[in-house]
């Protein structure tokens, strides 16, 4: 499966899902320049504005095209990229960010202070982490072209990891003037990265091409989103490919060089000798979304533990998980592999299993034999629209009827947003290698689902005074108990990703699906 950092507008992201420095370039022989590299994705971005839509395949694509003051490293490490150098206060209240003078966007005009001042103004007004993060910041201000100050209020421990973060990317200020909440169009998609837009034909493939004016990072070992870009390739198109069976065709056939395919496809691919399977480092939480809104038939407490207590998580995880190389039961919000963040918070409650109890709840809480409960899901994503139906099948057993509304994934975000009491489950998934909690949808979802709570936002405040890892992973372990009390989300397992791709690609850093160092072997 495929990581999806902040999945709705208002309430989730797509963080942080790029490519980088080569960690094999001494088995792959002398880098190749030229050619174009074929990737399937399976939705279209619908726009390349990572505030107004930070869903995956955009997150991904502009990656390629934009760029932040700080990107993760392959370890998921803040590090500089349009910042050449900052300084802090001692008492962590004033940042002072010098930007490198060699960087211009790709239509020639020079990275300016100002650029930065506008794009970070609009994160903290439009896009959700901007939106928890902004009341702990004072302002940002341009002291001259290439000196940018964020001055906080209180320190905020983890502020370098959210500028890192998807929504921070920085666009030309004179283009971010009067958007509507829709974002910017195609004309406005310029950023300072390797790659610019060159066609984009809706619902069908976007064609990326080398922006030759760009100036790269010399470093060459820190890989992820960090680092050195060299921008090999002289195209990258991505093809819509929704159809799994049509995804995994092309890859055998070389129709496209680079697909993430589900899960289920999983020991097929990586049997075939024509093909390239690598996992690939983080993972997502796959969840259950109730809702919380007066209305729902989950807003009361009793019907989410009844909904935990039903879920034979193991069988669904079996029906949809694929090999067990990919799946991981646990609870967790976060992947193993995001050290700071894991937490064995609330197993019990995840492992909990009893229908005839789920039943009992349900009619205490007004839901009894009978009643229809709405779910809404998509099918961009498949496994999202078999765990309705096996939600579906889950809740027939005790005699609950279910209505399942199936959008593309677009229409589907939009529709659990315009309509809050219209609905009572969704199934989504999130990234889990995300580097702060005002990223992490499983904490945020409060203007989704209507989960927030002052203990919660107590509990974020204290993660966010911590002054070392200690205290942080302590706060990490009280947030992660409460999302099991509250059941704001519940978590079916963690699923580890992994990219089928062919063997002419090199020079492949297996982050993602970002290409900047990657080429094509003859």
């Amino acid at each position: 499966m495929r990581r999806l950092p902040l999945l709705i507008p208002i309430a989730l992201l797509l963080a942080g899902c790029a490519g980088g420095a080569t960690q094999n370039s001494g088995t792959d022989g002398p880098p190749v320049r030229g050619g174009n590299l074929t990737v399937a994705v399976p939705t279209d971005p619908q726009s390349l504005d990572m505030v107004a839509n930070p869903g995956q395949v955009t997150a991904q694509i502009g990656n390629m095209m934009y760029e932040k003051l700080f990107e993760v490293d392959r370890d998921f490490t803040a590090r500089p990229m349009l910042v050449d150098n900052y300084t802090t206060s001692q008492d962590r209240l004033v940042y002072t960010f010098t930007l490198r003078k060699d960087v211009t966007f790709q239509d020639g005009n020079p990275l300016t202070a100002a650029d930065v001042v506008a794009s970070l103004d609009r994160w903290r007004k439009a896009h959700r982490t901007g939106q928890l993060v902004s009341p702990d910041i004072d302002s940002i201000t341009a002291g001259d072209p290439h000196t940018v100050q964020l001055r906080l209020k209180r320190p905020r421990y983890p502020i370098i990891d959210e500028l890192a973060s998807p929504g921070t990317e920085i666009y030309e200020a004179k283009n971010l003037a009067g958007l509507p909440a829709t974002g910017f169009g195609q004309d406005k998609a310029i950023g300072t990265g390797p790659y610019k837009l060159k066609s984009w034909d809706i619902g069908q493939q976007l064609v990326l091409q080398r922006y030759d004016g760009y100036k790269s990072r010399s470093e060459q070992d820190w890989g992820g989103q960090a680092g050195a870009k060299h921008a090999y390739l002289d195209t990258v198109t991505y093809k819509v490919v929704a159809d799994q069976d049509a995804l995994v065709n092309g890859l055998q056939t070389g129709q496209w060089d680079h697909a993430m395919p589900t899960n289920d496809q999983y020991e097929s691919l990586k049997a075939n000798p024509a093909v390239v399977v690598h996992n690939l480092p983080g993972g997502n939480e796959n969840v259950i979304i109730p809702n919380f809104t007066k209305g729902s038939r989950f807003a009361d407490p009793r019907a989410r533990q009844a909904l935990n207590l039903l879920l034979d998580k193991p069988a669904i995880n079996a029906a949809t998980g694929g090999s067990k190389d990919l799946t991981i039961e646990t609870g967790a919000f976060a992947s193993p592999d995001n050290k700071s963040f894991y937490s064995t918070a609330g197993e019990d409650v995840y492992r909990q299993h009893d229908p005839a109890r789920a039943k009992q709840l349900l009619a205490e809480a007004g839901v009894p034999a009978g009643s229809t409960v709405h779910i809404v899901t998509t099918n961009s994503y498949p496994e999202f629209g078999k765990w309705a139906v096996l939600l579906q099948d889950e809740l027939s057993k005790i005699g609950i009827q279910t209505k399942i509304d199936t959008y593309d994934f677009a229409t589907m975000l939009g529709t659990l947003t315009k309509d809050p009491a219209g609905w009572d489950l969704t199934t989504l998934f999130f990234d889990s290698a995300l580097t702060s909690p005002a990223q992490m949808p499983a904490l945020t979802l409060g203007t989704l689902n209507g989960s927030s709570s002052a203990e919660l936002d107590a509990l974020l405040a204290q993660f966010n005074a911590s002054t070392n890892a200690d205290q942080a992973k302590s706060t990490v372990d009280k947030l992660q108990d409460l999302t099991w009390r509250q059941l704001s989300v519940i978590t079916l397992s963690q699923s580890r990703l992994y990219a089928a791709y062919s063997p002419r690609l090199k020079g492949y850093d297996n982050f993602y699906r970002i290409f900047w160092n990657s080429w094509l072997a003859p």
